[in-house]
């Protein structure tokens, strides 16, 4: 048998986020036979997916950088991978790419590097692209999440087409599982019943999410004479008093609320009728995929990575991005047709199940880490 490779993984953070969340999942569910798994560095302090990594045996240690890495911590990172000496450095997100691409560099850095940004450099400025652009050529690989996302990478920025991948995120599709039982205590619990339709969102609660949009549009679905709608959004973020403030000034405060950060959604999505993803541009979000898996009838931006996941009429619906009218249209179509929307969810779970489990993505990540050597 081959000897494993010793791989260690950098990323800019270990919170609770999407990029975080499939690091965790492909950190853990790697193959101890074909891969040592020296552990993560966290540029940032550890945080929700560290701890729930640590739990699990994995070694996580944090950088301690503030808001911007500096020369001390490329010195630092520097020091910690001579110390582990991996054969394979993955890693996630633009700092900690930034980083390890920096470190590799320096004399004596003979490891391989993957980097895998979680996003598709659409919001990012020009400074951070031009050191970007300075320093991809330290990649052995770089790893999309979506064939969007890839070819935005290739056709914009211009990464070597040969040097990219896209391996779209995986969801448990086991723990992502319809529960009945889960559902009616939780809509017990928040006073619902059947008849009472509760809109679902999740993601941080920034401009890219577009939750604004969404806010509109179920104001004007609740406009319509429609006094059992109700709309969740879970999720922090820097745009938490505009949401409130508009949330307030269309006067629908006794119907929409934002839930916050929650560390296990999987009860709330379970007491959701639909759910929304109004984003403005997307990777490939995770919410996007659990949500499916759990068989909700989907209404979504028609954008990117989430064009790469749904079918428009088949599981689920795409609209407009930055459409309040389209979307309220969209919403009241699955409220006023069940079964349509039914068929929407049933349809979304095999989709699911068919092209985006975790196990499919575990498998995709070893064979191209391991095709490096």
């Amino acid at each position: 048998m081959a000897t494993p490779i010793r791989t260690l993984f950098v990323s800019t953070s270990t919170t609770l986020g999407g990029a975080e969340k499939i690091l965790s999942a492909i950190a853990l569910g790697l193959d101890r036979a074909r891969f040592d798994i020296l552990g993560v560095i966290s540029l940032k302090p550890v945080g929700f997916y560290g701890e729930r990594m640590r739990e699990r045996g994995l070694r996580v240690e944090s950088l301690g950088v503030g808001r911007f890495p500096g020369p001390r911590e490329v010195l630092d990172l520097s020091r910690r991978l001579r110390e582990a000496n991996p054969d394979l450095v993955v890693a996630f997100m633009y700092q900690a790419i930034e980083l390890s691409r920096l470190v590799k560099k320096l004399p004596g850095a003979a490891f391989k590097l993957v980097s895998s940004p979680r996003v598709s450099y659409r919001s990012r400025g020009i400074a951070t692209l031009a050191v970007d652009r300075a320093l991809r050529g330290e990649d052995d690989l770089l790893v999309a999440e979506s064939e969007s996302s890839r070819r935005h990478l290739v056709e914009r920025l211009g990464y070597a087409p040969e040097k990219t991948a896209a391996i779209p995120n995986g969801v448990d599709a086991e723990f992502w599982a319809p529960d009945a039982k889960l559902r009616r205590r939780v809509r017990a619990d928040l006073g619902l019943d059947e008849t009472d339709f509760l809109l679902g969102a999740a993601g941080r609660l920034d401009r890219q999410k577009d939750h604004a949009t969404l806010i509109r549009a179920f104001a004007q679905l609740s406009s319509r004479s429609d006094d059992r709608a109700r709309l969740a959004i879970l999720g922090e973020g820097g745009e938490r008093r505009r949401l409130e403030a508009l949330i307030g000034t269309l006067g629908i405060g006794d119907k929409a609320r934002l839930w916050g950060e929650q560390h296990d959604p999987k009860a709330l999505f379970c007491a959701f009728d639909a759910f929304v993803l109004p984003s403005l541009w997307e990777g490939l979000p995770n919410a996007l995929l659990e949500a499916m898996s759990l068989g909700l009838p989907v209404i979504a931006s028609r954008v990117d990575g989430v064009e790469d996941v749904l079918t428009d009429g088949h599981d689920g619906l795409l609209v407009t991005p930055g459409d309040p009218g389209a979307l309220a249209a969209a919403l009241a179509r699955a409220r006023a047709h069940p079964s349509e929307a039914h068929r929407w969810g049933e349809a979304a779970r095999q989709t699911i199940a068919s092209r985006f489990s975790l196990p499919r993505m575990i498998s995709a990540w070893s064979e191209a880490l391991s095709g490096l050597f």
